[in-house]
């Protein structure tokens, strides 16, 4: 109930009113305290001030130990000073002489008086440290309120900073998503514009080769039309010009044939891709001049048409590419069936291609081009690859696509390997 740090002095401050023995058993010891003093200071006080010591240690036990175990050491002090300091000493006879009666009695209303005020003392003592106990403990109570609402604080700005953190990171997936999704938009619209550019192109250049082709011969034709009809007119054996016409006939009949297969070769449909493969090798070879060495299995189980149409399809773009641009003077082409995939590699001895252009073909369709971003795509929709490596010495284009419904066994009987 007392906190004597903080309320009074440690020798005044109240003992709690449960403590009885304590209380008591302080009280006589004061009292022998006091008679002890009395006795030390016998030869200089004499027969006077006989009750000088008790009265301080009354005063003391009222404040410290309280109403009862004041009057325990008002009565064990006064017997204590009656027995060895007042004449007759050694004696407790209450029969003394006048003047020592007078002591007495002053001796009790004094020692009431200090009692008196000592308790009234010690009650405002122990209200005082009730109010303080109190205040402490209050005080006490609103430290651990904040700390706990300093912990609180501390927890939320720890969760608003994870919360934030959180936010932040999914901001940023979102804003990546939203940048791919752009991109994806960018390369649909490109793509979506694809299929009229290639085939605005694919007209182009069959218009070209009709008219570089075709065209001139017709043309040739046409001049030995005329010229057999001025010869006949003058009756002159005609058996030559015929011969020479019908030789141009069947170099124009030709000539539409092989541009009408290369549009959609009708042996693709019939034998596959490794027998169109390597028809338009051959052919290849002998339009441009480049030397080409294939690698191609005798018989290839049939895969759906849309697998061998794609792959024949980066066969004829990659071809063209080679004859357009890397200036080679060899080529090859190598058509590998793997455990679960078909793999087509076309290798050229060309100049290579640069690396940021090789980087562009990596990129969107607006940057690779129609022809490369076409490839690449439709081997995507089919689960595919197309994988490009340019070096100095030449470019290597590999397109992979899985195998579906393929026989175990029976992928090739051999392989054939022409040299054009």
């Amino acid at each position: 109930m007392t906190n004597p740090g903080r309320s009074a002095p440690a020798l005044l401050s109240p003992l709690p009113q449960h403590k009885l023995i304590e209380r008591f058993g302080i009280a006589l010891g004061v009292a022998a305290l006091a008679v002890l003093l009395r006795a030390f200071l016998d030869p200089a006080l004499g027969h006077v001030a006989f009750y000088a010591t008790v009265y301080m240690a009354v005063a003391w036990s009222a404040i410290v130990c309280g109403l009862a175990p004041s009057i325990v050491t008002t009565l064990a002090g006064f017997f204590g000073i009656l027995y060895w300091f007042v004449d007759p000493r050694h004696s407790l006879s209450v029969v003394r002489r006048p003047p020592e009666i007078h002591a007495i009695i002053g001796f009790f209303l004094v020692c009431s008086v200090l009692i008196a005020l000592g308790v009234a003392n010690r009650r405002k003592q122990i209200k005082l440290d009730g109010i303080i106990l109190a205040l402490t403990a209050e005080a006490a109570e609103r430290q651990r309120a904040e700390q706990e609402l300093k912990k609180a604080h501390d927890q939320l700005e720890e969760r608003v900073e994870e919360r934030t953190a959180a936010l932040s990171q999914a901001l940023s997936r979102l804003r990546t998503e939203v940048q791919v999704r752009e991109r994806a938009e960018e390369q649909l619209r490109h793509l979506t514009v694809r299929p009229m550019t290639t085939q605005e192109e694919e007209r182009r250049r069959i218009a070209r080769e009709l008219h570089d082709s075709a065209g001139q011969t017709l043309a040739a034709i046409k001049m030995t039309m005329a010229s057999l009809q001025f010869n006949a007119n003058k009756g002159a054996n005609v058996a030559s010009v015929l011969g020479e016409l019908n030789g141009l006939v069947d170099e124009v009949l030709q000539e539409i044939r092989t541009a009408s297969y290369l549009l959609h070769p009708p042996l693709l449909d019939e034998a596959g891709i490794a027998s169109a493969a390597r028809w338009f090798v051959e052919g290849f070879a002998k339009r441009s001049g480049i030397q080409m060495v294939c690698s191609i299995p005798d018989r290839v189980e049939r895969q759906p048409r849309v697998v061998e149409l794609v792959l024949f399809r980066v066969l004829q773009e990659s071809l063209t590419n080679v004859h357009r641009h890397s200036g080679a003077s060899s080529a090859s082409v190598s058509l590998e069936v793997q455990k679960t995939k078909l793999r087509l590699e076309i290798r050229d001895n060309g100049t290579g291609i640069t690396g940021s252009r090789l980087s562009e073909l990596s990129g969107s369709a607006a940057a690779s081009g129609v022809g490369i971003a076409g490839m690449r795509e439709r081997l995507r929709e089919l689960g595919g690859t197309l994988e490009i490596d340019s070096r100095e010495n030449g470019t290597t284009v590999t397109a992979s696509l899985p195998l579906m419904q393929v026989s175990p066994g029976k992928s090739g009987a051999g392989m054939t390997a022409c040299n054009t």
